[in-house]
């Protein structure tokens, strides 16, 4: 990982939900990505060693967009934790990371299609760099419904997301705690559109599997669905 080189600068921490935690960094300069894309994380300094087996860099979503002046990562932190983690945690205002650029192909496209956001858990950090892209650019969408799932009722950016949905025409979000509901939401959205929408889906690699075949199962064309994992986050 040569490549990371760009310093961020931490501004603050902020605590989302009973685990969730949001690094809030200086946008860096000459930094450009797009909504949805991730990239690579790396310590400058270490604060506690790491363990063996564990790599010194981690993959995060970008959480924020371009047109944001911060630059923002989130992630579930418990407990029983990995040592990367628990430094995130030591960080403190002004400590750096280092970053590499900006990668992946899970991208909003076509938003004169109706589209529906599938989240679980942390997965909602991308969702949370589409509904701001469109609020800040001023996009027009046919129809965005982002359905956002944790069984817990713990949802991170709540009052943003709601706050977004509320005041953007076109764009709906449901936060849902109920699994049931979580399902027949999906299904009311293929069953109304079929492949005349496009499905982003954004969880656990067994929660896009499960769903990505369901979708299938359905009817769905397997290019109308996109899938980012979150695996260890």
């Amino acid at each position: 990982m040569d490549s990371l080189n760009k310093e961020i600068v931490l501004k603050r921490i902020v605590k989302e939900t009973s685990d969730i935690y949001s690094f809030v960094f200086e946008k860096p300069n000459d930094y450009v990505w797009t909504a949805g894309q991730h990239t690579v994380f790396k310590f400058k300094e270490l604060k506690i060693p790491l363990a063996e087996d564990e790599k010194e860099h981690r993959i995060f979503s970008i959480a924020s967009v371009k047109e944001e002046d911060e630059f923002m990562f989130s992630t579930r932190i418990v407990d029983t934790c990995t040592n990367f983690k628990k430094n995130l945690l030591k960080l403190i205002p002004g400590d750096v990371m280092l970053i590499d650029k900006p990668m992946g192909k899970f991208i909003l496209e076509d938003l004169k299609k109706p589209t529906v956001l599938i989240a679980g858990g942390i997965g909602v950090t991308p969702m949370r760099a589409f509904l701001k892209d469109i609020e800040l650019n001023k996009k027009e969408v046919k129809h965005i419904r982002l359905l956002y799932s944790d069984d817990r009722n713990e949802f991170a950016y709540e009052k943003e997301l709601l706050q977004i949905g509320e005041n953007i025409e076109g764009v709906e979000v449901l936060l849902i705690s109920n699994r049931d509901q979580f399902n027949k939401e999906i299904e009311e959205f293929a069953k109304q559109y079929n492949n005349n929408g496009n499905y982003y889906i954004s969880g656990s690699p067994g929660m896009n599997n499960m769903f990505t075949e369901k979708l299938i199962n359905m009817g769905i064309d397997k290019q109308n669905i996109k899938t980012d994992s979150f695996q260890g986050y």
